[in-house]
C-alpha cells in the first residue's frame, strides 16, 4: 500500500484507537495504531505516513514531547492532536511545532475524516473543481441503494458515488445545479446538491449517507441534462468518503422490479434500461416464472409488458390482483389502446404508454418506491415564546448528562423540530427535563450549562451559505467564559434556514425529520471520557 493511503494512531486509550481504525480502513486507509507514545514514536521515525492522529497527553510522554522530537526527524508530516479540551499553551506550542490541527474528544467521524482529509491524498480546497475520473472508479458490489429518489453506490476504493433520479419533464425550466463542496460534511437526509428551476423553488437532492466531500461532477454546470439522461452514469453528483457506514447503509434500501415481458427480446431491453436506473430486475416471461418473485416483499412493482402477451393481458391483471393484492402494478402500453379500457377495469397503479421513450419510466418508479406522507398534524396551541423549547436535559444510555440549548424561538414545543427531538427522547425511554420560554444565548449561559452537564449542544440558524436544512457541526471552543475557561465539551449544530426571518419554520417535514435524527444521535450517542480527564485542565 502507498505512504499516501498509511496512517499512525497513538493514543493511550485502546478504544480510541480502535475506533479510528475502524472509521478510517472503511475509508480505504491502512491503519497501524499503538496506546504506547514510545512505541508509536518509534513508528512515526521509521515509516512514512499520510498523516498521524495525536493523543496529547499520555503516560511518560506528552503529545507536544512526541512532536518536538518526531519533528528533527519529520519535519513534514502532517500531525492532527487529539484532545478533549484544546488550551492556549497547548495550541501555542503546537502551532510552533507545526501541527496541522486538532479534533476535540468525543470525535464525531465526519470530524476526525475532515480533518484528515485536509492533509492527505492532495486534497482539494473547499472551492476546487475536483471531478472524480470515471475509468479508475470500481463499484463494490452492492449494488445501488436508495435513500428516497437519492441512489449511493459504493466503490472498492472506499468512496461512494451518489446521484438521484431526476423526471425529465422538469427539464424545460432548469436553469442550473448546484452542487456541495469539495471538504463539506453532508449527512444522511440532510441537502446534498439542489436543481435550480425557473420560477419554482428549488428541487433539493438529499444525501444518501453521511460523509465528507471528496469529489464534485462539475460537468453537470455544463449539461445538467445528464441528471435525466444518465442519472447513475454521467448525471452522478458527488462522491463522499462514508463516515456512518455501518449505521446509514440499513436506511437505505435496494429497489428491486418485476418485470414481465413474454418477449426475450424487448424484455432484455428493458431490463438493460431498468438496471441502469439502478433497479434490480427479475424478469418473468411467463405466469409460473412469476410465483418466487411474487413472494419477494421488498418488490415495489410489478411492470407488465401489455404488447408481449396481447389479448390476454388483461386476464393476467386480474389473475396478478388476485395473488398479490399488495402489489403496484404498471401497465407499459403502447400506442395501440384497442385494450386499455380493458385494463383499467382491473386495479392498475399506473398506465404508461411506451414509458422508456421519454423517461417517463424515471417518474413511475419514484411513485412506486415513494413512502406515504405522514398526515398532516394540526395544534390549536397560541405559538408565543412561552411555547418554544429553550432547553431540553436527558441522561443517555451511557450515563451522561447532556443538555440541549436552543435559540429563541427555534424549537416550538407542540410541532416542527421541536416536536419531533422530543418524541423522538421519549421513543427511546429517555426522561426529558424541558424548560420553555426564552432564553439568551450567551457565553456565560453556556459556561455554567458546561459546568453543570458533560455535553452541551447549542442549536441555532444561521447563514452559512448552505442549501436550507444543511447541518454544520462545530467542536466550538469560541464559547469562553468572561473568566476565560475554555468549554470544550460544547458543541455547536448550525442550521442553515429557508429565510433568516423564518428560522426553522420553513423547512420540510422530511427535512426536519432528518434533522431531528441526528439531533438525538448528538445528544444520545456521548460518551464521557475514563473517570478523572472529563474536565482535565492540562488539555487531554
Amino acid at each position: 500500500m502507498s505512504d499516501d493511503q498509511r496512517l499512525l494512531v497513538v493514543d493511550d486509550e485502546e478504544a480510541i484507537c480502535e475506533g479510528c481504525r475502524r472509521i478510517f480502513t472503511r475509508l480505504g486507509f491502512e491503519v497501524e495504531k499503538t496506546s504506547d507514545a514510545q512505541v508509536g514514536l518509534h513508528l512515526a521515525e521509521e515509516n512514512e505516513y499520510a498523516a498521524i492522529l495525536l493523543d496529547i497527553k499520555m503516560p511518560n510522554m506528552t503529545g507536544i514531547e512526541f512532536l518536538e522530537q518526531l519533528r528533527t526527524k519529520r519535519p513534514r508530516v502532517p500531525v492532527i492532536f487529539m484532545t478533549g479540551y484544546p488550551s492556549v499553551p497547548n495550541t501555542i506550542a503546537a502551532i510552533r511545532l507545526g501541527a496541522a490541527g486538532y479534533v476535540t474528544k468525543p470525535f464525531t467521524p465526519e470530524e476526525v475524516a475532515a480533518a484528515v482529509q485536509k492533509h492527505v491524498r492532495g486534497a482539494a480546497e473547499p472551492n476546487d473543481e475536483t471531478s472524480l475520473p470515471d475509468d479508475p472508479w470500481t463499484p463494490g458490489a452492492e449494488g445501488y441503494l436508495f435513500l428516497r429518489d437519492s441512489w449511493v453506490q459504493y466503490g472498492q476504493d472506499g468512496t461512494a458515488r451518489t446521484g438521484a433520479l431526476t423526471p425529465r419533464t422538469q427539464a424545460a425550466s432548469i436553469q442550473g445545479v448546484r452542487l456541495p463542496k469539495v471538504g463539506e460534511t453532508v449527512y444522511q437526509g440532510l441537502p446534498l446538491a439542489a436543481i435550480v428551476r425557473d420560477g419554482a423553488p428549488p428541487q433539493i437532492v438529499v444525501s444518501p449517507l453521511s460523509g465528507v466531500v471528496e469529489a464534485v461532477n462539475q460537468q453537470l454546470l455544463k449539461e445538467p441534462s445528464a441528471l435525466w439522461e444518465d442519472p447513475t452514469g454521467s448525471g452522478w453528483i458527488a462522491a463522499i468518503r462514508p463516515t456512518r457506514y455501518d449505521e446509514e447503509t440499513e436506511q437505505c434500501r435496494r429497489r428491486r422490479v418485476i418485470l414481465v415481458n413474454a418477449d426475450a427480446n424487448t424484455a432484455a431491453a428493458q431490463q438493460a434500461k431498468l438496471t441502469a436506473l439502478g433497479h434490480h430486475v427479475r424478469v418473468a416471461t411467463n405466469w409460473d416464472e412469476l410465483g418466487p418473485p411474487l413472494q419477494d416483499d421488498g418488490c415495489g412493482a410489478v411492470l407488465v409488458d401489455a404488447a408481449s402477451f396481447g389479448q390476454e393481458g388483461p386476464a393476467l391483471i386480474e389473475r396478478l390482483n388476485a395473488v398479490a393484492p399488495e402489489k403496484k402494478i404498471v401497465l407499459l402500453g403502447t400506442g395501440d389502446a384497442s385494450l386499455e379500457a380493458a385494463y383499467r377495469s382491473h386495479r392498475i397503479f399506473y398506465y404508461a404508454v411506451e414509458p422508456f421513450a421519454d423517461k417517463e419510466i424515471i417518474e413511475i418508479l419514484q411513485a412506486a418506491f415513494r413512502s406515504p406522507a405522514p398526515p398532516a398534524k394540526h395544534t390549536d396551541a397560541r405559538k408565543t415564546s412561552e411555547d418554544h423549547i429553550a432547553t431540553l436535559k436527558i441522561v443517555n444510555r451511557n450515563g451522561s448528562k447532556v443538555r440541549l440549548v436552543a435559540e429563541t424561538g427555534l424549537l416550538p414545543g407542540q410541532e416542527g423540530l421541536g416536536m419531533l427531538i422530543r418524541r423522538r427522547l421519549l421513543d427511546r425511554q429517555l426522561p426529558v427535563e424541558t424548560t420553555f420560554g426564552e432564553r439568551v444565548v450567551t457565553p456565560n449561559s453556556i459556561a455554567s450549562d458546561a459546568s453543570a452537564c458533560d455535553r452541551v449542544v447549542v442549536l441555532m440558524a444561521r447563514d452559512i451559505d448552505r442549501l436550507p436544512g444543511s447541518l454544520l457541526r462545530d467542536v466550538c471552543a469560541a464559547y469562553v467564559s468572561a473568566g476565560g475557561m475554555d468549554l470544550g465539551n460544547v458543541t455547536t449544530l448550525v442550521i442553515q434556514p429557508t429565510r433568516q426571518e423564518e428560522g426553522l419554520t420553513g423547512l420540510n417535514e422530511e427535512t426536519s425529520a432528518a434533522l431531528a435524527d441526528h439531533i438525538v444521535h448528538e445528544l444520545t450517542s456521548y460518551r464521557p471520557l475514563p473517570t478523572g480527564r472529563n474536565h482535565n485542565a492540562n488539555g487531554k
